[in-house]
């Protein structure tokens, strides 16, 4: 099936058409950090070297490093039952290790059971707990809901967000794409939809337990689709674009991008009433709107400017309209929290080894003309932002590797998840 020429000028310009070819990359995780200072030391090691105990082992250091609560320390070549010996345990104590977290596992049928045994070698105590995932691909979500509950142990942030679902579209022919879901290093991945056109996934609640999602035939509908259930409910169609770009807070409001005669405006669709109301009515194009400063206005991106920009605009349709990005000629692929907008914004200066131009993330606040470049080198798209706000979410490709990225804000930290093979169309988190 081939799309409308003016359906795929406004899929540009929202980002998400810009297809990555993602292959193989060899497991080099990028780490950019500086050393963290007075941070509990903990040691994690592994019972055994069976396949699914290593695989949560492995898991939770990378989990721990993410987070940034505790200085890591580990050894892939020890797979014994560390904590039967005492000399072992006195050495880790003269060694300033303040906790040993080991791991092993067990399964019940096709249920797989981490265990994790914390020593906590201050306070003199063990402490032992287990998480079950019903199929054996699902042990990140293990490793993830352990790295959580050494976090709440020694008091640090909230963490919860890590054990957090992505969904995801990737394309898998050229008028075929599936929405599927992951973890947030795309190590899980379980298809969801799997025949026709599907793109632009979007959560509809905090909960995880429903999501919109667009289905595109003879024209573009949007459904809502129940992932505990399986029930799919049509929420509306247009004969041009129609995406859901943001949900609110509370999930009782849609920002969608709707092309019903001529380019894309942006909407306000209220899920109680199904009442459509219009936003905007500039003649160009209007894409991608997220509710922005507690839900009060909307950042959108526009060709008001002859280029792609990022705009603020109060949530009503004779809101008053202001610039908010003032840097470079090609800013989109927008996510917002609170008072922020995280954006992809090409640079003009900067040319990856290929020698297209490279696309960066840039923070910036709707409250004051703060901004902040969040990465580097490459073509970084497609940023998300966690549920506390504190984590980024990103696509990046760089020196012909592609991989998924993670930005901790309030550590200054960048870690990168190498892909296998899929080309993602968009994501949310």
């Amino acid at each position: 099936m081939k799309l409308p020429s003016f359906l795929l000028k406004i899929l540009w310009l929202c980002g998400f058409i810009f297809l990555l070819n993602f292959s193989y990359a060899d497991d080099k995780t990028l780490t950019i950090t500086t050393e963290i200072q007075n941070t509990p030391n903990i040691q994690v090691v592994s019972s055994d070297d069976s396949e699914n105990t290593m695989k949560i082992y492995k898991m939770l250091i990378q989990d721990l490093k993410t987070l940034g609560h505790f200085n890591v320390y580990y050894d892939d070549t020890l797979t014994t039952n560390i904590l039967k010996y005492d000399q072992a345990i006195q050495d880790y104590k003269a060694e300033n290790i303040h906790f040993i977290a080991q791991i092993s596992h067990r399964k019940e049928g096709k249920k797989l059971i981490g265990i994790l045994t914390l020593r906590d070698l201050v306070a003199n105590r063990e402490e032992v707990t287990e998480y079950a995932q019903e199929e054996l691909e699902a042990y990140p979500f293990i490793a993830h809901t352990m790295a959580a509950y050494l976090s709440r142990y020694i008091k640090a942030e909230n963490a919860d967000w890590i054990n957090r679902y992505v969904i995801f579209s990737k394309y898998v022919d050229s008028a075929k794409s599936e929405i599927a879901l992951a973890d947030y290093t795309f190590t899980y991945q379980k298809t969801i939809i799997a025949d026709g056109l599907n793109v632009f996934p979007k959560w509809a609640n905090s909960n995880q337990r429903e999501f919109y999602y667009t289905s595109i035939g003879h024209e573009a509908t949007i459904y809502k689709y129940d992932l505990y259930s399986g029930k799919i409910q049509r929420i509306l169609s247009s004969q041009g674009m129609a995406i859901v770009s943001d949900v609110s807070r509370d999930g009782s409001q849609l920002l969608m991008s709707l092309s019903p005669i001529g380019l894309s405006d942006i909407f306000l669709y209220d899920v109680k009433t199904k009442a459509v109301t219009q936003l905007t009515t500039y003649s160009g194009i209007d894409v991608n709107a997220n509710f922005i400063n507690d839900d009060t206005a909307f950042a959108f991106v526009s060709d008001r400017l002859g280029y792609p920009n990022i705009f603020i605009q109060e949530l009503s349709p004779e809101g008053n309209v202001s610039q908010a990005v003032f840097r470079g000629r090609n800013n989109s692929m927008l996510a917002t929290f609170g008072n922020y907008i995280v954006f992809s914004s090409r640079e003009n200066s900067e040319k990856t080894s290929t020698g297209v131009n490279g696309f960066n993330i840039y923070l910036v606040s709707s409250q004051s003309d703060y901004i902040r470049k969040l990465s580097k080198t490459g073509i970084n798209r497609i940023p998300r932002f966690s549920y506390d706000g504190d984590s980024i979410l990103f696509l990046k490709q760089s020196n012909g590797e592609s991989a998924i990225g993670i930005i901790r804000l309030s550590l200054n930290k960048s870690f990168l998840f190498p892909l296998k093979n899929v080309k993602i169309q968009a994501f949310d988190w």
